[in-house]
């Protein structure tokens, strides 16, 4: 089988299940995980890979790694070992980032490279400054560009990459994991609520709370919010100074399989994304919606970077524009007052799902482009690339 080398920091930050997702469901390609640190490996195990961390303090791939770098001048060259010593055909960088760093090693190796990009990468002004040059280098040199929707697709484009070299790679999990619920409502008992997201600007939980604090004396419902993050504190603030604070359950962190489990109890997703200050984005769309899609739970959120993309509008959810906590108000009364609709959007939005996000079909296409890219090596064909049709 092909190996294919998933480059990264770390191996694998909680949130990052959309990454997961790919790598444990390849079939006809080994992928071979080569990252500085691990984590979270007991909810993000790789029984049809291998993962070699290299930076770990104090192992002994971390003193030859420090070895090769400080004493001969060579940053690379142990993970040029590993390369090599796995046979490795096609190196996938995850992040904007993680490109520009194994460019050289890519060139040096003639091994051709895939760079994912995934969102901050993308679009957060400092980065988007800081790292100017060396995305119009990676762009030049870098074989091809992988972004999850047509929004991403335009800020690539809009930093200098290439249009042909860039393909859409939805994000996609596995529908075998999601039991699917007809969702109903009693009347009677409190409808239950449900936001999981880092604790970021870009998450737009404090709208959420903005626009259920002017309807909580009409209905009886519980917010459910799984999550953390540094605006923790600047949360709880602002939930205690609206008044809105008895009908939130905070749940903290919690493991993907909790996550799960909080989606099959739950009657709507609330995900009210936004474009932060910074210009941090979701860039594509945050998996949940995906999630809560293939549960039957009909959506809450905004016309943020692809969450158009991977919902339905009207359909199987309902969409605000950032930061209007009176449309997003008038939506989630709207859900609340129409309970007989919920049955026929969470359908609808299996059905999408179902179509155009099932890893088990996304994968077998990320397989066929990396076949399709292994010939390419030389630096003419670098430049260009094989000539692929765009997938939507």
């Amino acid at each position: 089988m092909i190996k294919v080398a998933h480059v990264m920091d770390s191996y694998l930050v909680q949130s990052e299940t959309f990454i997961w997702q790919y790598l444990h469901n390849f079939r006809r390609v080994t992928p071979i995980i080569i990252a500085r640190k691990s984590e979270n490996l007991d909810q993000f195990p790789l029984t049809n890979g291998r993962i070699r961390i290299y930076g770990r303090r104090g192992s002994i791939p971390w003193f030859v790694s420090n070895w090769y770098k400080r004493v001969l001048k060579r940053p690379f060259a142990y993970i040029g070992r590993i390369i090599h010593k796995e046979k490795i055909r096609l190196i996938h960088a995850h992040f904007g980032l993680t490109g520009c760093s194994y460019l050289p090693l890519s060139l040096s190796l003639d091994i051709p490279l895939i760079t994912n990009f995934y969102g901050y990468d993308l679009f957060r002004k400092d980065i988007v400054g800081n790292y100017h040059e060396a995305y119009i280098e990676l762009f030049k040199k870098g074989l091809h560009f992988l972004v999850e929707g047509p929004h991403m697709r335009n800020g690539l484009i809009s930093l200098g990459c290439p249009e042909k070299k860039i393909s859409i790679q939805r994000i996609a999990i596995n529908l075998e994991n999601y039991k699917f619920k007809t969702q109903s409502w009693d009347g009677k008992a409190p409808i239950q609520l449900l936001f999981v997201g880092r604790f970021l600007e870009k998450k737009g939980l404090e709208y959420a709370f903005r626009a259920l604090a002017k309807i909580r004396k009409d209905y009886s419902f519980q917010f459910r919010i799984i999550g953390g993050g540094k605006l923790e504190q600047s949360l709880l603030s602002v939930a205690s100074n609206i008044g809105f604070t008895k009908e939130i359950v905070w749940l903290g962190v919690q493991p993907h399989r909790k996550v799960i489990e909080e989606l099959q109890k739950c009657d709507i997703l609330i995900q009210p994304s936004v474009t932060a200050e910074n210009g941090d984005s979701e860039g594509g769309a945050p998996t949940i919606i995906l999630e809560a899609q293939a549960c039957g739970v009909p959506v809450i959120s905004t016309t943020h970077a692809d969450i158009p993309y991977i919902a339905c509008p009207n359909e199987s959810a309902l969409l605000s524009p950032e930061r209007d906590v009176d449309v997003l108000t008038e939506n989630i009364r709207h859900l609340f007052n129409n309970s007989e609709i919920w049955p026929q959007m969470g359908k609808k939005g299996r059905e999408h799902v179902e179509k155009y996000h099932d890893v088990r079909k996304e994968v077998i296409s990320l397989e066929n482009l990396y076949k399709a890219f292994l010939p390419y090596k030389n630096p003419k064909d670098r430049r260009e690339g094989p000539n692929l049709d765009e997938k939507e």
